[in-house]
């Protein structure tokens, strides 16, 4: 009996140790599980707080490039390479006027001289913007007061090389002057959760602005590298470093999270300081299960099993959020891609059409010079042409018979026919220059490069000098027939607009009309009309006594109705590969609604042709 006891005493020991051995396995494990999870699910947080900051950082970025693509491209014109601040000054004036955060803009000489918009000249040789932008770089400085009026600026500076020879000496600098409300409006937009601010550090640690109240001073700029924190100090030289993290540190006794990244296109950095708890509150139910295992030793393996389940599952929601923040990063970096794709391309377009129209002015006033001699030369000529005709007829009528060798050189030359051909040689040559002449005004009508941007125009008179223009496309080909303008001209008052834009606009329609008749050389298919002739009808109208319509239609094949949606799409375009950007109707309806606080609509059916409605208001709003 006694033997039984000990053994059965001995197995309640054993079963004891290894009930104990037990739970201690499954403690250290339920606790080696729930630290790798909190640790995971926190890395995970981390990111994503690191991912919000990162947004802001390339909005930062995406404005930041822009300015320089502006700069950039501002440096490559024919004007500014002239480095004639006389011819550039009106330049860069509708250029500031066109980006908002554009304050001012500068020329500067190799030796330092420059001139601003708006102000006198000053010499900035030793300026570090413009010693980085003379020696062939484009660079964004650290920010900076404006002398002027005391406004927080960003100096973005780009060298000045002429025929895009970048490895040649730059032959001056063009400097702009952009307010700093940009970027405050990104960092105030970066949060996560309450208390919690971002901010923004130059390269030398200076507070460029910050959403927790603190901002860019004239004088007394707030330097974290300064900081009676040391750690504040640390994470500040991290930032000058240009490193990337999430620390924790203590601010003001508080535990907080810090996010910093460096941007891309300036030295600069951001940062966002986030409350431990906002991060750290989203781990509360596994804490609390962490507890509950600890407290339950004896259950420790259900416990085990429900942490393991829990793991899972917070892993595969960790990786679902992750997932799901990845394509929404992608898809949002594709539409900042485009939307730079698009701007680039509206740069070099409104480029293109400043050089066009730089271009046509030119040939204009070249031709018109001589064209001018020659026709005002061509009245002198004839009265001299009279005179010599009138002494030839003098002379034949006081000597008849005239001595051989003249009679011989008179049958030669054809004396007779001579003296009635040289009026009408010169008649032909006083119609050829005054042809000539009304090229040259057509010309200048369409760049209108000397007159405002904003004025009283006639419309008939830009839509003329358009189809002048194009005249050469009109005529008949072998392979295609005439193409027939009709004119419906209504009685119009002057209309206050944009003439140079709306040219581009009736241009671009007009261009796309005659490709489209030139499509189809025969009748199209589906068309009313037996005998087709391809024909581009004009006509202007008053609506209700303020707004002016103009439509434009042709006869051609027409557009069908899923392209008709498209039409005003950027890229979009129904001409072959290579044929088309895709741009022009883009451009069109962007300058007719915002530029002119009109209306532009197409109409068409496929076999009926297409007619495109402007309408614009007559005076200025």
């Amino acid at each position: 009996m006694n033997l039984w006891k000990k053994a059965t005493r001995n197995r309640s020991l054993l079963t004891r140790v290894l009930i104990g051995i037990t739970t201690l396995i499954v403690s250290l494990g339920a606790y080696y599980s729930y630290r790798t999870v909190r640790g995971v699910m926190l890395d995970s947080l981390k990111s994503n707080a690191l991912q919000g900051l990162e947004q802001g950082g390339e909005d930062i970025d995406s404005w930041l490039l822009s300015l320089k693509v502006h700069l950039e491209t501002l440096s490559n014109t024919n004007v500014i390479e002239s480095m004639d601040w006389a011819a550039a000054e009106p330049y860069l004036k509708s250029e500031v006027l066109r980006f908002s955060d554009v304050y001012a803009v500068e020329i500067a000489y190799p030796d330092g001289q420059s001139y601003v918009l708006g102000g006198g000249s000053d010499n900035i040789r030793d300026r570090d913007y413009f010693q980085t932008a003379i020696a062939g770089e484009t660079a964004i400085a650290d920010p900076r007061f404006s002398p002027d009026n005391g406004t927080p600026t960003i100096d973005v500076s780009a060298p000045i090389q002429k025929f895009l020879d970048h490895g040649s000496t730059p032959s001056g600098v063009i400097h702009s002057m952009i307010r700093l409300d940009r970027v405050g409006y990104v960092v105030d937009s970066v949060q996560y959760g309450d208390n919690s601010y971002a901010f923004a550090l130059d390269s030398a640690g200076n507070i460029i602005t910050h959403s927790g109240g603190e901002a860019f001073a004239d004088g007394a700029a707030h330097q974290q590298l300064s900081s009676q924190d040391n750690e504040l100090g640390a994470i500040a030289q991290q930032m000058i470093a240009k490193r990337r993290g999430i620390d924790l540190i203590a601010i003001n006794d508080e535990p907080s999270y810090v996010a910093y990244l460096p941007l891309e296109e300036a030295n600069w950095s951001v940062g966002l300081v986030i409350p431990q708890a906002n991060i750290e509150s989203q781990l509360r139910a596994l804490d609390t299960i962490a507890v509950i295992a600890l407290s339950l030793a004896g259950m420790m393996i259900l416990v085990l099993w429900q942490v393991q389940a829990f793991e899972q599952k917070q892993l595969k929601k960790a990786n679902d959020t992750l997932e799901k923040s990845v394509a929404e990063r992608t898809t949002e970096l594709s539409e900042t891609l485009q939307k730079l794709q698009q701007s680039q391309i509206h740069l070099v377009q409104n480029e293109k059409m400043s050089a066009l129209g730089n271009l046509v002015a030119g040939v204009a006033h070249e031709i018109n010079n001589p064209v001018n001699f020659i026709h005002g030369n061509l009245t002198h000529l004839g009265n001299y042409a009279q005179d010599l005709v009138g002494f030839i007829k003098c002379f034949q009528q006081h000597y008849p018979d005239p001595a051989p060798d003249i009679q011989a050189e008179a049958e030669e030359i054809d004396l007779d026919y001579l003296q009635i051909d040289i009026f009408n040689v010169l008649a032909s040559m006083r119609l050829g220059t005054d042809r000539i002449r009304q090229i040259v005004l057509s010309l200048r009508n369409f760049s209108r490069l000397d007159e405002a941007d904003y004025k009283d125009v006639d419309i008939h008179e830009g839509l003329d000098s358009t189809l002048l223009i194009l005249q050469h496309r009109l005529k008949a080909k072998p392979d295609h027939p005439e193409v027939k303008v009709v004119k419906q001209y209504a009685e119009l008052p002057p209309v206050q607009c944009y003439p140079g834009p709306l040219n581009q606009v009736f241009m671009n329609i007009l261009a796309n009309a005659i490709d489209a008749l030139e499509e189809c050389p025969q009748q199209p298919p589906n068309s009313p009309v037996e005998d087709w002739m391809p024909t581009i009808t004009l006509a202007t109208s008053m609506v209700d006594g303020q707004s002016v319509r103009i439509a434009i239609a042709d006869n051609g094949p027409g557009i069908s109705e899923d392209n008709r949606q498209k039409i005003f799409e950027p890229f979009f375009t129904t001409k072959a590969a290579g044929k088309g950007t895709g741009m022009g109707m883009s451009i069109s309806h962007q300058i007719v609604t915002q530029r002119h606080g009109g209306q532009l609509d197409c109409c068409s059916q496929p076999g009926k042709g297409t007619t495109f409605t402007i309408q614009i208001p007559a005076v200025r709003p």
